[in-house]
């Protein structure tokens, strides 16, 4: 669904801290990426009996500051303290088989049994101890974890996690070899982190399902070694620019090494603000079209990809535009791509993921084949009833959690009443009111049944935002309007992002975006043979 992105200031970072001091005083500092983009820096002291840290997040309007201290001696940590600013502050102290907590008036005492190590959320220097957690003999390491933040939450802040230290990997920058040491951290949940340490120095961290990278300062532009990254160039890029109205659209065209024309193909994404790699940062990061355009200029198909109104080198406002602005940059695209002079403008597709699914059938006319990626079968203001009731049978929902989503849709009721009555602004959630009515008037099946043109319709069958019976309503409504070139594909395990669900043994917590390859061979394979 879209809506108007209101970033909601958390990173969920758990940093460690093994029990014992350092030797001698170190200072840094670490910068915070979201999605590829900076957005924190935090500052450091380690001594012998403290470790120091100072930090800020930033996103959008929001800013978090992080101040944290853990005291000791002796090689023991004795005190603690983490203010937050807006927020609260923590004080904890540390006695034989305990921890006593204490927030304002609040005094709380929980059980803690050693190996033990602190754990703050918005973090990253104590990170740096893991590194001396695990013994010279040992590749892995189970121990309680303390977050003391959950204080405020009024919940247990004693966890339990573990580490493996996973082997020497090679690095490089600026041309410069660089070993380090490789350790995963599994946190409750299942949350697994990779961190990169050189001797005692930590040099990055990353929480892949989060998107969230950290990096030393000065080593940014850290890679692997240039021998894992070396592969043969198969096609060449264009970046390009095309006018709509006041809006500029910015984009690549990915073409196949030749002179052409070569067959093209138009990759739309979903709802939400996207970039030309079919991302939503910080977030949502799959590359989906970044993927699919690398291997289909491997068999002769020119992509074009663009940054959606309003992200990356894109002008205009997402947020303000409706339905039509957006279907209108769409015209203007295929337009771009059926005068430029190496595409055959017989020979062009469509692939439209979720909202674009909604959108390619309407382009039918100018196009030689579709492919719908989730699509729904139902108009917007029916899929986003479905998508809460879905949720409210799910098994295993607290009392607390039925009643926020009853709330909640109660709320989208009211939402699409007043799309309905013509109202300007909604009072309850932060939605293009005007987006939603023009959404209203899409009959999905109706459009699709005047597709003349090959379609190929591809779902996952763990989809709880589009359902996977939506795939065969469409398919059916082709039939029945007489298209007999319809291909649908069902992949298992697969979620509406077209990654593994994290239930599904091919789930890799350390790559929690990574696209099922069914997806990229059913689409490549079924674009080589239409085109």
């Amino acid at each position: 669904m879209r809506r108007v992105q209101n970033v909601i200031l958390f990173v969920l970072l758990f940093t460690i801290f093994a029990g014992s001091a350092q030797a001698a005083s170190k200072t840094g500092a670490f910068i915070l990426s979201l999605g590829g983009a900076e957005a924190g820096r935090e500052e450091y002291s380690f001594g012998p009996e403290e470790l120091k840290t100072e930090g800020v997040i930033s996103l959008g309007a929001q800013s978090l500051k992080v101040t944290t201290s853990l005291k000791g001696s002796a090689g023991k940590w004795t005190e603690y303290e983490v203010v937050l600013m807006p927020g609260a502050a923590v004080s904890v102290t540390f006695k034989a088989g305990k921890m006593e907590a204490e927030v304002g008036p609040m005094r709380r005492s929980y059980a803690l049994e050693e190996p033990f190590v602190v754990l703050e959320n918005n973090v990253f220097a104590h990170f740096e101890q893991i590194l001396y957690l695990l013994p010279a003999d040992r590749q892995e390491m189970t121990f309680n974890v303390v977050v003391p933040s959950l204080v405020l939450a009024g919940q247990d802040p004693v966890l339990q996690g573990s580490v493996v230290r996973t082997g020497t990997l090679d690095y490089q920058i600026e041309g410069q070899p660089l070993a380090l040491e490789e350790y995963v951290l599994t946190m409750p949940g299942g949350l697994q982190m990779r961190l990169l340490g050189e001797g005692d120095t930590l040099i990055s961290l990353e929480v892949p399902v989060q998107a969230v990278e950290v990096v030393r300062e000065g080593y940014a532009g850290l890679q692997p070694a240039a021998d894992d990254q070396v592969r043969a160039d198969h096609f060449r890029s264009e970046d390009f620019q095309v006018k709509n109205g006041e809006v500029t659209l910015a984009g690549t065209l990915n073409l196949p090494l030749g002179d052409g024309p070569f067959p093209a193909v138009l990759l739309n994404s979903g709802s939400g603000p996207q970039d030309r790699q079919g991302n939503s940062p910080p977030t949502l990061m799959t590359n989906m079209f970044s993927i699919l355009a690398e291997r289909l200029t491997e068999v002769g198909i020119a992509v074009l990809c663009y940054d959606e109104r309003g992200v990356g080198e894109s002008t205009g406002d997402y947020n303000a535009a409706d339905l039509k602005d957006l279907l209108s940059d769409v015209e203007v695209l295929l337009d771009y791509l059926g005068g430029h002079p190496q595409i055959d403008g017989e020979r062009v597709a469509m692939l439209g993921h979720s909202e674009g699914a909604y959108f390619a059938p309407i382009f039918a006319e100018r196009l030689s084949a579709l492919v719908l990626l989730a699509g729904s079968s139902i108009s917007l203001d029916e899929i986003m009833v479905e998508q809460v009731d879905y949720q409210l049978t799910l098994p295993g929902l607290t009392d607390q959690e039925k009643a926020y989503l009853q709330s909640y849709r109660a709320q989208v009721e009211m939402l699409l009443a007043e799309a309905r009555d013509g109202k300007e602004a909604s009072s309850v959630l932060p939605y293009n009111l005007d987006w939603i009515r023009q959404h209203m008037e899409l009959d999905p099946l109706e459009n699709v049944a005047q597709v003349q043109s090959p379609v190929l319709i591809v779902h996952g069958e763990e989809d709880y935002q589009v359902m996977p019976y939506h795939a065969e309503a469409l398919a059916q409504r082709l039939r029945d309007a007489g298209n007999d070139q319809v291909t649908v594909k069902l992949l298992p395990e697969t979620s509406h992002l077209f990654t593994y669900v994290p239930a599904s043994a091919k789930f890799d917590a350390l790559q929690p975006f990574a696209l099922n390859p069914e997806l990229v061979e059913t689409v490549v394979a079924w674009l080589a043979e239409q085109l």
